[in-house]
């Protein structure tokens, strides 16, 4: 949000008349002061404004510091329920305060202050010449000896001026900024982790268990049902508890409320403070880590936000989270299954003394699977951490020391794992017409720098309309690469892919891409918006966002329901619907399996199978679960290292 305000700063200074875009400065300052902490806006704009002026000298900070002053007071007004009596008072005195110091500054700098004057008296003589062509020479006389007068009192002059813009400008901007605040206090904020420790204060022990639960619930603010329903445990220190149940059972808010959220109702008993994130306190590790990678490296990002001093083998926690990777390795180049290991080593960097695992292997291969499953149940035994890990698979529940579930489903609900199917090979013609072809693909990443990494390399693929093909290989191994090659929004460093004999990237959204998050692929406020802005309808066609809808199996109810109502399950057939309705050439989707129960995982995969069965849809899956993908992906063909692995190798020399 800082980036944000400098950027606009910027624009005002360097681009000619667009001054009055500074007021979009005050947009992000204005959230963040409406939203957050004070200490947060001053962090952005103390961000911001070296940023502006590095690059546009001293008159783009000072827009930033027009901003922040603008946003930060109708932020703070708003946010305590205020109206504009308090926005005058608040703008006089801080109007008193800027004009003390200009008077200040003038006083000091002499011959800035001559300047001043020689530049305000030209405009004034410019003006009184007007006034004298158009007959008003005694009035102009008049203006002329007030200005003069009053430049012999101007510390007065300046101190009554700058309290009289400031006042105006605060009083336009909050006119401004308000109403906007207003539109955003209505989005919730449902994940957001607030202060709190039960009785206990911010300075008592870090002690997060034992901890027990009486009667907890929990329900979001603006909502009819309970998130949690009513739950009592007991948690000891060491233990290895697995959380179970259904998508929207309330697993993800009993780790909120075991983060430190305060419950709605029941209580909340620890031996002290949950110390979220701090040395042997709780850490939490969420479904998708791309949220908490805060590092440029891989090394920042595991010792980030530890105290100043503390000593961390950096190397052997990569080592005993299995991410083979350098130190000095770009995060932003590592895989979803990558980013989910170094997430979990940043966690155990900080000796928790409870730790919390939210569907931690959904992105990850079956060997990552085995690993991660294997060190996360040593330690409890290895490092005395009690261990919450809240999972669909039924082997993982099963390696825990007991099972709490949140569901009322019977062990139908729980995801069984099984070994990937054989290949079947990369080209298969079978006389019908070509969707997409990969000749000699390649991929570099950093291409000409010290960091350079192959991801994919020698790919010859050929998918054919209707075609149902299966993907799959370790983390790292290229899959997103190839996925977003085939989209045509990466353009590969080697080889071609193309799409009637053209290159796929010149035809963008031909094949359309469903990512691994769905939610990073949801961009409107409800889910009718989203599907008719994805889809290309008009935004109030209602009868056009139904039938995309039902085309994936939603009711028609859940148009006007807000984004962030829906279950994980929900939210991937939204982003289905709105996709499937532009009617591309193919669909690929990326770890669509992930994170959802089994009764969803099915219900996917018996819609995909039928797209592709009564539409001839084209379909691409790349997937670390493989129980029932036969009918939706006939074909299947594996990446090791970015490139395909040989039939022959793959089966083992079989036919």
């Amino acid at each position: 949000m800082g980036a944000l305000c400098a950027v606009i700063a910027i624009i005002t200074v360097i681009v000619p008349f667009a001054a009055g875009l500074a007021l979009l400065g005050t947009v992000p300052t204005g959230l963040l002061a409406y939203r957050c902490r004070l200490r947060v806006l001053l962090a952005a704009t103390i961000a911001a404004g070296v940023i502006a002026f590095l690059i546009a000298g001293l008159g783009g900070f000072i827009s930033v510091i027009h901003s922040a002053y603008i946003g930060g007071l109708t932020g703070v007004v708003k946010r305590k329920g205020r109206g504009w009596p308090t926005v005058v008072v608040s703008s006089f005195v801080a109007g008193l305060v800027f004009g003390a110091a200009v008077v200040a500054e003038l006083a000091i700098m002499v011959r800035l202050r001559h300047l001043i004057f020689q530049v305000m008296t030209a405009n004034v003589d410019g003006i009184l010449s007007f006034m004298a062509r158009v007959h008003l020479q005694g009035v102009a006389a008049e203006l002329k000896r007030y200005f003069v007068e009053g430049l012999n009192y101007w510390p007065w002059f300046m101190l009554g001026y700058t309290t009289v813009a400031i006042m105006i400008v605060s009083l336009i901007g909050w006119w401004a900024l308000s109403r906007l605040l207003e539109r955003m206090g209505g989005l919730p904020d449902v994940h957001k982790l607030e202060v709190w420790d039960g009785t206990a204060g911010e300075s008592a022990q870090i002690a997060p268990v034992p901890v027990r639960f009486d009667k907890v619930r929990f329900r979001y603010p603006n909502t009819s049902d309970d998130a949690l329903r009513e739950v009592s445990l007991d948690l000891r220190a060491g233990e290895h508890v697995a959380v179970t149940g259904a998508n929207g059972s309330g697993k993800t808010t009993l780790m909120l409320i075991l983060a430190g959220r305060e419950p709605t109702s029941g209580t909340v008993e620890r031996p002290g403070a949950v110390g979220l994130g701090k040395m042997g306190g709780t850490a939490v590790v969420l479904q998708h880590p791309e949220s908490q990678v805060l590092g440029t490296r891989v090394a920042d990002d595991v010792v980030w936000g530890l105290p100043p001093g503390t000593e961390t083998d950096i190397e052997g926690l990569l080592s005993e989270v299995g991410l083979d990777v350098s130190v000095d390795r770009d995060t932003g180049s590592l895989s979803g299954g990558e980013l989910q290991r170094l997430a979990l080593a940043a966690a155990l960097a900080r000796e928790p003394a409870l730790l919390i695992a939210d569907e931690v292997t959904s992105m990850v291969d079956q060997s990552g699977r085995d690993t991660l499953l294997g060190l996360l149940s040593e330690l409890p035994q290895r490092h005395s951490t009690a261990l919450v890990h809240i999972t669909h698979f039924d082997n993982e529940a099963a390696s825990a020391d007991r099972t709490i579930s949140l569901s009322t489903q019977d062990s139908t609900s729980m995801v069984q794992t099984t070994a990937p199917p054989p290949p079947t090979g990369a080209i298969m013609p079978r006389g019908r017409a070509t969707a997409i072809e990969l000749v000699d693909v390649g991929h570099e990443y950093n291409t000409g720098t010290p960091w350079a990494k192959t991801a994919l390399r020698d790919i010859n693929l050929v998918v054919e309309h209707g075609d149902g093909v299966l993907i799959h290989g370790g983390n790292g191994s290229g899959k997103s690469t190839l996925a977003w090659i085939m989209a045509g929004l990466t353009i590969p460093t080697a080889g071609a892919c193309l799409i009637d004999g053209e290159p796929i990237h010149e035809h963008v959204g031909a094949v359309a891409l469903s990512f691994q998050a769905a939610r990073l692929q949801l961009m409107r406020s409800n889910v009718g918006l989203e599907v008719a802005s994805a889809a290309g309808f008009p935004r109030y066609d209602e009868r056009r966002v139904i039938a995309a809808l039902g085309a994936v199996g939603l009711e028609p109810e859940i148009a006007d329901r807000r984004i962030d109502q829906l279950s994980g399950g929900q939210m991937r057939r939204v982003v289905l619907a709105g996709l499937v309705a532009r009617s591309p050439r193919a669909l690929i989707l990326d770890e669509p399996l992930a994170g959802l129960d089994a009764p969803s995982q099915r219900g996917l995969l018996r819609l995909l199978a039928q797209l592709r069965r009564e539409r001839g849809l084209t379909l691409m899956v790349i997937s670390h679960d493989f129980v029932g993908l036969e009918e939706v992906c006939p074909r299947t063909v594996h990446l090791r290292n970015g490139a395909l692995e040989p039939l022959s190798a793959a089966t083992g020399g079989m036919p």
